[in-house]
């Protein structure tokens, strides 16, 4: 028993031993090597600004209906022509004046397979930017039998500089608290990451309220006819755009 004892401690004292590599370099060489990420903060700046939708696209319906369907054509054109005129005589530029493709559907009496008329139906679009213009479009539907105003949406054609505004604004808050922060400790911060991908609009409360309220109204009405306007993405006439930027920064302390 002596023997296999003494035997097995002659075994491991043969294995070689490995020993921890040796660190040699200057305290800051060493200093990264045990702490090799770099000390950044992230600074964070949101601003935000409200702006009013200064168009507004009004969608309207045309409907004329003939026993023949090239009469049901040609009056739709001819109406169509009608209203593009009056409005182009209010001041509203034709090129803010279009027309969608038509659609057409036969109209079957109670016997026979062969229609008894043609209805033909299309869409104008008038684009306005002012109130006198938008209810120049609602007399002319008030006034024209086959003219239907089926709806508005709204936009606001300077969004890409509202949200260049905002950007700007977030980042000018998050450079004074780089300023505040390296007079207060006495260090330097250097930029070296920027998220900016935090940049969105979306409709103020107020618009959202009036908007639904325009929903139920237009539901209503939709119940009650035969024509009813395919989901569209809402729109608003007020929205606000924010900005939540965050940039990360490298903490350099004096004499480093």
């Amino acid at each position: 028993m002596k023997k296999v004892i003494l035997l097995s401690f002659i075994s491991i004292l043969s294995f070689p031993v490995f020993s921890a590599p040796e660190i040699k370099g200057s305290p800051e060489e060493l200093k990264g090597f045990l702490y090799p990420n770099e000390k950044v903060v992230s600074i964070r700046g949101f601003a935000e600004k409200r702006a009013y939708s200064d168009k507004a696209i009004i969608s309207l319906v045309v409907t004329t209906e003939d026993k023949k369907l090239s009469g049901a054509l040609a009056r739709n054109g001819q109406l169509r022509d009608k209203i593009e005129s009056y409005l182009v005589s209010t001041g509203i530029d034709n090129k803010l004046i279009n027309s969608s493709k038509f659609s057409s559907s036969p109209q079957y009496g109670w016997f026979g397979s062969k229609p008894e008329s043609y209805k033909v139906v299309n869409r104008m679009a008038v684009s306005v930017t002012s109130e006198s213009h938008l209810t120049e479009v609602a007399v002319i539907a008030d006034r024209l039998e086959g003219v239907e105003l089926s709806g508005t949406e709204f936009e606001h054609t300077k969004k890409d500089e509202f949200k260049e505004i905002v950007k700007s604004d977030a980042l000018e808050k998050i450079l004074k608290q780089k300023e505040f922060y390296e007079q207060s400790l006495g260090v330097k911060l250097v930029p070296i990451a920027i998220n900016d991908s935090n940049i969105h609009q979306q409709a103020t409360r107020g618009a959202m309220f009036v908007a639904e309220a325009a929903r139920i109204e237009s539901d209503s009405v939709s119940s009650m006819t035969k024509y009813r306007e395919p989901a569209r993405e809402p729109s608003f006439d007020e929205v606000n755009y924010t900005a939540n930027i965050s940039v990360e920064f490298k903490i350099i302390s004096p004499g480093s």
